[in-house]
């Protein structure tokens, strides 16, 4: 688990990375630690003939990725962070969790939520809907 304050984060694109540099000060002492690209999914399955590198490779490449996972005791918590979010980040939060409980069939509670600078109404009441947190930081950039 990967604890604290960081200036890069593994796949994020850099826009994602000042959002979530925004969302840690703010609200990061709400969990004890967080994972960041997380691999799920069953991606493309064994390579027949390929060395077994490669077919690592490929299943590695061709897999989900969460952004970031947060920890708080018995909770799991899904982040998807996303410039300008829209329904696709509902469908990757959504989707993600799924994956997520999947791979780890632990028990936890998972929670699934969006970072954001600019959303829009339908956005806030499909999150509701959904049981999405979403955290709107505003005008970032």
């Amino acid at each position: 688990m990967i604890c604290g304050t960081r200036f890069r984060y593994p796949h994020m694109l850099p826009a994602d990375q000042l959002l979530w540099g925004v969302f840690l000060p703010k609200y990061g002492s709400y969990w004890d630690g967080f994972d960041y690209d997380i691999h799920v999914g069953e991606g493309v399955g064994p390579l027949p003939g390929y060395p077994p590198a490669i077919a690592r490779a490929a299943l590695s490449l061709t897999q989900k990725r969460i952004d970031a996972v947060g920890y708080r005791g018995s909770e799991v918590w899904v982040f998807e962070i996303k410039p300008h979010a829209g329904l696709s980040a509902i469908g990757q939060v959504l989707s993600y969790s799924e994956l997520y409980d999947t791979a780890h069939p632990g028990g936890l509670v998972t929670h699934k939520a969006i970072v954001t600078d600019l959303t829009d109404a339908d956005i806030h009441t499909l999150c509701r809907t959904w049981a999405i947190r979403l955290y709107s930081l505003g005008n970032v950039a």
